[in-house]
């Protein structure tokens, strides 16, 4: 991330720990303050985000449970699990499917909070396009923002389910995010975008209209998940409490007032805000985008209504579609990719005082 970005936030995350007092609890109180660098595996960080960024930094959350929490980004899940695997970070924002394959090569990493109960990733086409079925997709070029994008893993498991080879019968082309890709849709040069959906979300603030791919699977997919080294939850645990808290929090606040939280994100990252005179139309756009991610994010539609968790029957059903679409061999028990022992913690916190504070916040 840019050094002024980085600067802004932690200025802003600093000068907020007042207004974070109202809705905190004792974790993190009378102990020294632990640092440690968050990812999220895109560079688009836009409304969208701002629960894993603007929102618990501005408010304070991360910093009154004691974490100094520096949020950085990189493009793409498989550049944030090498970081993560290296030590260079401590948090990153994966699809399970990532979380799956790094354990199989022996990569020890767990997730320990679910962002999203349902999945963000899907591949869709332009509305009037011939393509109605993953079947379709045979000759056609499908564009990603990266190639090391969370999006590609469920677009190949897609494209096999139609009975496709994704590697030799589609081409894959990376065409970035925003102003690029909606270039190469109209151009014509991709026939289909792999993406997710407030990445559709802006793209459809420009002017453009989509139909899903859809597959039968995709409905049992869980979202992003937050994943960890094992060794650093078995040693940091407090930590990882606190970011998976600070988030939840942040979850709570942005559904209760989306207009608040959006002009927040807009604060700590100007270039989010939509370059146009018309205020109102920029906020309507910028709410668009944000509810595209924020409703996958909600819990009180889940039978488990605890942020961050997931359970046993999620991943090893996860596992049998991978498994089934070959993305994975499937050798690896599911309680070795994901844990719920942080969730209780996680949510020990006044949810009725972040909803008032979001529901007062000028």
């Amino acid at each position: 991330m840019r050094e002024p970005i980085v600067k802004r936030l932690a200025i802003l995350a600093v000068g907020a720990l007042a207004v974070a007092g109202l809705v905190t609890s004792s974790l993190g109180q009378d102990k020294p303050r632990q640092k440690a660098i968050y990812t999220v595996t895109t560079k688009n960080v836009s409304v969208a985000l701002s629960a894993h960024s603007s929102i618990p930094l501005t408010l304070g959350y991360w910093g009154a449970e004691g974490v100094d929490l520096e949020v950085t980004s990189i493009e793409g899940s498989t550049a944030g699990l090498q970081q993560l695997a290296a030590g260079n970070v401590q948090f990153v924002t994966v699809g399970p499917e990532v979380a799956l394959m790094a354990r199989e090569k022996g990569v020890k990493v767990k997730s320990f909070y679910v962002v999203n109960s349902v999945t963000i990733f899907r591949v869709v086409v332009p509305k009037d396009s011939p393509i109605q079925t993953a079947a379709d997709l045979r000759g056609k070029t499908i564009g990603v923002s990266a190639l090391s994008s969370g999006a590609v893993p469920v677009a190949r498991a897609i494209v096999s389910s139609g009975g496709l080879n994704p590697d030799a019968d589609v081409k894959w082309l990376a065409v970035g995010i925003g102003g690029p890709a909606a270039l190469a849709l109209r151009q014509k040069n991709i026939d289909a975008m792999a993406l997710w959906g407030d990445f559709q979300a802006g793209l459809e603030n420009l002017g453009l209209q989509f139909r899903e791919i859809t597959a039968p699977f995709l409905k049992d997919l869980l979202g992003q998940v937050v994943i960890a080294r094992d060794d650093y939850l078995a040693q940091h645990p407090d930590v990882a409490i606190a970011f998976g808290r600070g988030m939840a929090k942040a979850t709570l606040f942005g559904l209760t007032n989306p207009p608040a939280a959006v002009r927040m994100h807009w604060k700590m990252y100007p270039e989010t805000k939509p370059q146009i005179a018309d205020e109102a139309r920029a906020l309507r756009e910028s709410i668009h985008v944000f509810n595209a991610r924020f409703e996958t994010q909600r819990v009180d539609n889940r039978d488990d209504k605890r942020f961050g968790a997931s359970s046993a029957a999620q991943w090893n059903r996860l596992k049998s579609i991978y498994k089934e679409q070959g993305l994975i061999q499937g050798n690896v028990d599911a309680s070795e990719v994901f844990t719920n022992a942080l969730v209780d913690e996680i949510n020990r916190f006044d949810q009725q005082a972040v909803i008032r504070q979001a529901r007062e916040y000028k």
